[in-house]
C-alpha cells in the first residue's frame, strides 16, 4: 500500500461576502473538490481556509475520500487559517499558537531581542497517524508570513512609508526575522520529535513563502544537509522545469513544500505538483475579489507505507 500526503494553499476560502460572489463560491467548491478527487490523499494540509461552514461543505462533497472531521489551526487578521484533513484515524492532533515568537539573543543572558514583536500569525496545526509499516506518522502544516516588507509602525500602528534605500532594506530584514523566528519555532517542533525518537516519520508541508535555497526554509530542514535529522524535500525528485507551485511576478515558483524525515525519505515514491493550470493572480491586495481557481498548485507525495 501507499501512503499519499498532499499540501494546497487554496487562496481566500472564504463564504461569498456579497451576492455575486455566489457562484464564484460555489465553482471553487468544486473545483477544490476535484483537485482533492484527483490526489487522492490519505491526509491533506489545507492553508488559507476562511469559513469553516464552507470546509464542513467540502469535506461532505468527497465522502468517497472518507475524510474526517478536519483539524483546524487559529486565524490571522484576515481570518485565514490551516488546517487537515485525514481519512487515518488521527491518534493525536493539536494547534500550535503561542502568541509571539521568541528571537535567538547573541550572549546567554541578553534580554529578548524582539519582545512581543513577533506573531505566530496561523497556528501550526500538528496531527499523528497510524500508517502500516511506517508507524506513527507526524504532519505539521504551516504557512509562513509572505515576503513582503514589514514596514516600521508608528505607535499607533501606522505603517510608515519606505522612503530611502536604507529604510526598504530594513523593511526587507524585518520581514526576513519574521519568518527566520516562524521557521525555527517549526524547527523546535521538529526536533522535539526527534528527541522523543530519533528515526522519526515526520512530513512538515505547507505554504513556506519562500524558496528551497531561502534561509527560512533552510532553518525548518536543518541546514546541515548530512544531519540524520535533516528533512528532505520531495520536490528535488522532480526535474527544475516542473518544480514550481504558483506565480511570483509572472515568474513560477516553488514555494509550497512538503519535507520529508529521512525515514519517510526512504519510501518515497513518487512526487507530484498539479501545476498545469496554475496561472499568475497578480499582487496580493486586501480585499481582492474572490476568485473560483487558487493560484497555488496542490503538491502531493506518495510513500510506501509496507
Amino acid at each position: 500500500m501507499a501512503l499519499r500526503i498532499a499540501t494546497f494553499n487554496l487562496k481566500d476560502f472564504f463564504a461569498a461576502r456579497r451576492d455575486e460572489e455566489r457562484g464564484v463560491i460555489e465553482a471553487k467548491l468544486s473545483n477544490v473538490a476535484e483537485s482533492l478527487r484527483r490526489a487522492g490523499a490519505d491526509i491533506v494540509a489545507l492553508q488559507e481556509v476562511g469559513s469553516l461552514p464552507l470546509l464542513d461543505r467540502l469535506v461532505k462533497a468527497v465522502p468517497e475520500l472518507g475524510y474526517g472531521a478536519p483539524v483546524v489551526g487559529s486565524e490571522d487578521r484576515r481570518g485565514i487559517r490551516n488546517a487537515i484533513l485525514s481519512r487515518l484515524p488521527v491518534q493525536w492532533s493539536q494547534v500550535h499558537q503561542p502568541k509571539v515568537l521568541p528571537f535567538p539573543p547573541f550572549v546567554e543572558g541578553d534580554p529578548e531581542p524582539f519582545p512581543g514583536r513577533i506573531p505566530l500569525r496561523r497556528g501550526i496545526v500538528h496531527v499523528r497517524v497510524e500508517a502500516q509499516g511506517l508507524a506513527e506518522v507526524d504532519v505539521l502544516t504551516a504557512h509562513f508570513k509572505s515576503n513582503l516588507p514589514a514596514r516600521l509602525k508608528t505607535k499607533d500602528g501606522v505603517e510608515v512609508p519606505d522612503t530611502t534605500p536604507l529604510a526598504i532594506g530594513e523593511s526587507a530584514t524585518r520581514s526576513l526575522v519574521q519568518r527566520a523566528a516562524e521557521a525555527l519555532y517549526v524547527r523546535s517542533l521538529v526536533d522535539d520529535l526527534f528527541a522523543r525518537s530519533p528515526d522519526h516519520a515526520i512530513c512538515v508541508l505547507g505554504d513556506l513563502n519562500d524558496t528551497l535555497e531561502s534561509m527560512p526554509v533552510r532553518l525548518v530542514r536543518g541546514i546541515d544537509t548530512t544531519s540524520k535529522h535533516y528533512l528532505r524535500a520531495a520536490a528535488e525528485s522532480l526535474p527544475e522545469e516542473g518544480r514550481y507551485s504558483c506565480f511570483h511576478g509572472g515568474e513560477r515558483i516553488l514555494i509550497d513544500h512538503v519535507l520529508l524525515s529521512e525515514r519517510l525519505h526512504r519510501a518515497l515514491r513518487h512526487f507530484e505538483i498539479h501545476n498545469e493550470n496554475v496561472r499568475y493572480h497578480g499582487p496580493h491586495v486586501d480585499d481582492t475579489p474572490l476568485t473560483e481557481d487558487s493560484d497555488h498548485a496542490l503538491c502531493v507525495v506518495e510513500l510506501d507505507d509496507t
